[in-house]
Formats: C-alpha cells, structure tokens, sequence
C-alpha cells in the first residue's frame, strides 16, 4: 500500500522506514513540528515544589523531552514524586532520562488517567500537568474536583504546515496516495482542512489508520468512510492495522 505518513520528525522518519521494511511505500510529509513552550521557565519552580505524594502527569513524548532539556539547562533534576505518562512511548521517554517507577494506564487517553486507583482520592495533594498548547482538557478539571492542586505546565507548542496553494495535496494525489496513518485528533482536523477546498472527496475516500477510538470518532463524524483503529500509536501498532487491512483486501 502507499500510505501517507504526516507525524512529525524523528518519529515521521522511523514510521515510515518501518512502513519499508513491511513491504509498503510511504509517502513521508510531516505536518507537524514542535518548539519550546511559553512556561518552562516556570517548571523548576513548579516541580521543585513537589513532595513524594504528588504528581507529575506528562501527556506526550515531547512534554518530557522538553521538560528535561529545560531542567538540565537549569541545573535542576526530576524531583521526588508519582509520576504518570499518557501512553507506553511516554513512559519509556521517563525511563530514558532515568524517572523510574512511571505508572503508564493501559487506557492511553486522558479516561485512562483519571482512572488509575492512585488518583481517585486527592484531598490536598499537588498534581502538575506537562503538556503542549491546546489538547484536550479533561483531567485537570477531574482531579480538582477529586481535592487536588492541579498545575499545567506548557513545556512545548504544535506548530502546524501550512498549505495555501494546495501544492501539498496534489503531490498526494500525484502519489497515489491509498491510506493515511494519523496519530492524533489535531493532525486528523488539520490534514482535512488542509484539503477542504479542493480534494475533501478524495481525502475522505482514503483509508484511515487512527491510534485511539476517540479519533476513530472524530474522523467518522467528519466523513471518512474507511477507518481503522490500531488502539496505539507506535510503529508496531499502525503498521499491523494497516497490514491487517492489505491482507482482508488479498483475500476479497
């Protein structure tokens, strides 16, 4: 198949060389690239405030990537904490800058967070949320109704490619291109308006490989007629529901 892969780099990169060795042909076409936020100046302040009942909540690979490059540059440390990661390649960026005992849901979205036992009851505790701008905005509001001191921390921002002249699209469809892999809800809303004037029958035509069924959601109720929940968002789960799909088409 020829998917179209449009996360960003290095990931857009590893997917796509994976998507290779899987016998596809990927059309690489990163729509999106993240830059520092506007509060890491706040974080050591923030974190440094914390004791070992508290929480740290890192909602993405790139909330704690940039966290940690700002606390090294600052000449700070991870403090003595719970700490919680959105989804199993959250928590293995933890683990990569030495924060053990990461607790990761098997629920990979915000509903799996705010049902981890530990977060049930949370009169007087501390909780601060490592997150880019915008997302989505259910676990704060849940967990000060369950007694906690909720923080956000903008460690990183989307920043999203534009296409004006429509340039971009037409290469897609130069391409052939046949699916698209999505990972998130605000990739998913910017590659249709993207295409929305001149190539939303077409796009939405495309098969869809979405990570989550909120997405999977999301892209039904915007028109898409083809999708396919992988239930993850690594390399290994995308490339099984887009092969999934290639060998049901085989056999029809």
């Amino acid at each position: 198949m020829t998917p179209l892969v449009v996360r960003a780099e290095p990931q857009a990169a590893s997917l796509s060389q994976a998507l290779q060795a899987a016998g596809h042909q990927p059309v690489t076409s990163p729509l999106l690239s993240f830059v520092a936020g506007a509060e890491l100046d706040r974080l050591p302040a923030l974190l440094g405030g914390l004791s070992a009942r508290d929480y740290v909540i890192a909602v993405s690979v790139q909330a704690v990537h940039f966290a940690d490059n700002a606390l090294k540059q600052q000449g700070h440390g991870w403090p003595k904490a719970n700490y919680i990661a959105v989804g199993d390649a959250t928590g293995k960026a933890f683990a990569a800058v030495d924060v053990p005992g990461v607790t990761v849901p098997e629920d990979p979205r915000s509903e799996g967070i705010i049902s981890l036992p530990g977060l049930q009851q949370l009169a007087g505790r501390r909780v601060v949320i490592l997150r880019g701008n915008g997302g989505r905005h259910l676990i704060a509001p849940t967990l000060m109704q369950r007694g906690a001191l909720v923080d956000y921390c903008e460690v990183y921002r989307r920043c999203y490619h534009q296409d004006s002249s429509g340039a971009l699209v037409k290469s897609w469809q130069s391409q052939d291109v046949d699916s698209i892999i999505i990972t998130s809800g605000g990739l998913l809303h910017h590659i249709v308006q993207l295409a929305a004037y001149s190539a939303r029958d077409w796009l939405l035509s495309r098969l869809l490989i979405v990570p989550s069924i909120r997405v999977a959601l999301e892209a039904k109720e915007l028109g898409f007629t083809q999708v396919i929940n992988a239930e993850g968002a690594s390399n290994q789960a995308l490339i099984a529901a887009l092969d999934e799909r290639k060998r049901n088409d085989r056999q029809d």
